[in-house]
């Protein structure tokens, strides 16, 4: 067994315009060292936003604390909180923005296929 921390204390303040007010603190390393897929814990201040982008890989949004609104390729804004998750498919430009704050895990990697009817 391996203990690994995603506390605030152990983020990062990544250098990308995209980011504004975001910190990000790794659960895996990138992929392309022997991982297929990437996770993290990515910490929205108030005011916070992840810039419209295309997704490089299928990616995962899970809210952990907070809310926020993410829109899709359709550009659609749905609100969300704790317990919601989104996913966005390889190429689909997407956008995060928080007023409040918001933390969620985001996983990505080429197998990943969200469950459905649970």
């Amino acid at each position: 067994m391996e203990r690994l921390s995603f506390r605030e204390a152990d983020a990062r303040q990544p250098q990308d315009d995209r980011l504004v007010g975001v910190s990000i603190a790794p659960l895996t390393e990138s992929i392309g060292r022997g991982t297929g897929f990437r996770a993290a814990v990515f910490r929205i201040g108030p005011g916070g936003r992840i810039a419209r982008h295309p997704a490089t890989l299928p990616q995962l949004l899970a809210v952990l604390e907070g809310s926020g609104r993410v829109s899709g390729g359709d550009g659609v804004e749905i609100a969300l909180a704790p317990g919601d998750a989104v996913v966005w498919r390889a190429g689909e430009e997407h956008e995060t923005v928080s007023e409040e704050g918001m933390t969620a895990l985001i996983v990505e990697g080429e197998g990943l296929v969200p469950a459905r009817g649970r």
